[in-house]
């Protein structure tokens, strides 16, 4: 996704014109915080021939993959900085992780209780893995599952 403000050229502008458009977009649009946005006209050609690069950029992002080891040292950077809080008495645990698609990025992490995983922790996650592995303009998928066989 990459967000348009078009018209650009009708607009009365001054220093920080743009930059507050931008925040009120971001502010407005939530959910999509990791979504460039870039401010064109398409009526006098300003900054369109820029939106397919930006495109490619996100599209490289949204396709990209991540080999195991790389993801499970970050994963074990961010566990090791950031320790998860205890559930139902016990401190949860991350096994690995792995990467189990692309379109978007989805990362599988193996934990021993995954219901025990607090939303807000997840956030952190989602956060760190977009800033450690520059995938900072597409969603990232997570999900957590309970580690089969060694109990």
């Amino acid at each position: 996704c990459v967000v348009l403000l078009n018209k650009w050229d009708l607009v009365e502008k001054d220093t920080r014109t743009a930059e507050q458009y931008l925040e009120a977009v971001r502010d407005r649009m939530r959910f999509l915080r990791f979504a460039p946005a870039m401010t064109v006209s398409a009526m006098t050609g300003q900054r369109t021939f820029k939106i397919f690069d930006r495109v490619q950029a996100v599209y490289e992002q949204y396709t990209s993959r991540v080999g195991t080891g790389h993801l499970n040292r970050v994963l074990e950077a961010m566990v090791t900085r950031n320790p998860p809080p205890m559930s139902r008495g016990r401190r949860i645990k991350f096994y690995y992780a792995t990467q189990t698609a692309v379109a978007p990025p989805t990362f599988v992490c193996f934990v021993n209780d995954p219901e025990g995983i607090h939303f807000s922790y997840e956030r952190y996650m989602i956060n760190q893995f977009r800033e450690t592995l520059a995938l900072t303009q597409t969603p990232i998928r997570l999900a957590f599952r309970k580690r089969k066989g060694k109990r």
